[in-house]
């Protein structure tokens, strides 16, 4: 009976902090959106007439995008800050081996999605319609580039360092896989496609399974940073999918051709069967890597 006190007791903790995590990343979030606003209609005058204007401004759009970003980790800085520091369970951020680690994550990111693409496209789930290059396209890539960073980082961050970590120090690592990969899931509950069909919430559970086991066995939270911004950015601004539902600028332009099944519809590769499959092969490798090298030098997950 006690033992089961004990257990609801945590779980009650746990839902009460990650609650409260959710409070402070709203409010930076909101705080940081009205300043948003106010720098685009200070920006163009004319946007005061209307708040709907101002949603549609392209200034205040990628503003609002860093301050979600900016919120997602603050939030999460400030909730270790006042509650986890003394327990000293670690968020993964370690220095230790930082660009090695990135660095295979990123490798592994490319791998895999251009692996996915390259495979929907083999299939004929798309067809290219064009490859273009131009002054404004790499202005466009830079900024991805940048966007998707802020993304790997707040989101590997929540999810992999904060909320698998909190878990992990009460119910140990499978447990805290489990909930960091649903949890990942229905972060995307809103995106555009999200629910055209099955496919993109199945695949997005193997993506926040493959980037909880990356996380584990790599030891720290660079490994999946990589591996998701590489993910993201060629998804996108290379490869030309939607990323999760939202269209980015790309390099290779590309049509659907085939059944959403195997082009993803709106949702992008990710919803994919093709990736579903990617994802799997992924996991299974990227344990398999990491189990040898902890093997060889005796290093215990």
């Amino acid at each position: 009976m006690n033992d089961r006190k004990g257990v609801g007791i945590s779980i009650l903790s746990i839902l009460g902090k990650v609650m409260l995590c959710v409070v402070f990343i709203v409010i930076i979030t909101v705080i940081l959106s009205i300043a948003a606003a106010v720098l685009a209609i200070a920006r163009q005058p004319a946007l005061e007439m209307s708040m709907d204007a101002v949603a549609r401004d392209a200034f205040f759009i990628k503003a609002a995008l860093w301050a979600q970003i900016i919120g997602f980790i603050g939030g999460v800085v400030i909730n270790y800050a006042i509650f986890e520091r003394r327990q000293k369970w670690p968020l993964g951020l370690y220095a230790d081996q930082l660009w090695r680690k990135m660095g295979e994550g990123f490798a592994a990111g490319i791998i895999l999605i251009s692996a996915s693409c390259g495979l929907i496209w083999l299939v004929g789930g798309v067809k290219i319609v064009s490859i273009q290059w131009n002054g404004t396209i790499a202005q466009e890539m830079i900024g991805g580039f940048l966007l998707f960073i802020g993304v790997a980082v707040n989101e590997e961050l929540f999810a992999r360092g904060y909320l698998q970590g909190l878990v992990k120090n009460r119910f140990g690592t499978i447990a805290s896989v489990i909930v960091s990969t649903i949890v990942f899931a229905f972060l995307h509950s809103f995106n555009p496609g999200m629910w055209s069909t099955s496919l993109p919430i199945i695949n997005l559970l193997l993506a926040g399974l493959l980037f909880g086991v990356s996380r584990v066995c790599s030891g720290g939270l660079w490994m999946p940073i990589g591996m998701h911004l590489s993910w993201n950015f060629l998804q996108g601004n290379v490869f030309g999918f939607d990323v999760s539902g939202t269209r980015v600028a790309s390099i290779i332009q590309i049509e659907q051709s085939g059944t959403d099944l195997l082009a993803g519809g709106s949702f992008g590769a990710e919803g994919s069967l093709v990736t579903t499959l990617i994802l799997l092969a992924g996991t299974f490798l990227v344990y398999v890597y990491y189990h040898r090298i902890n093997l060889k030098n005796h290093i215990s997950v």
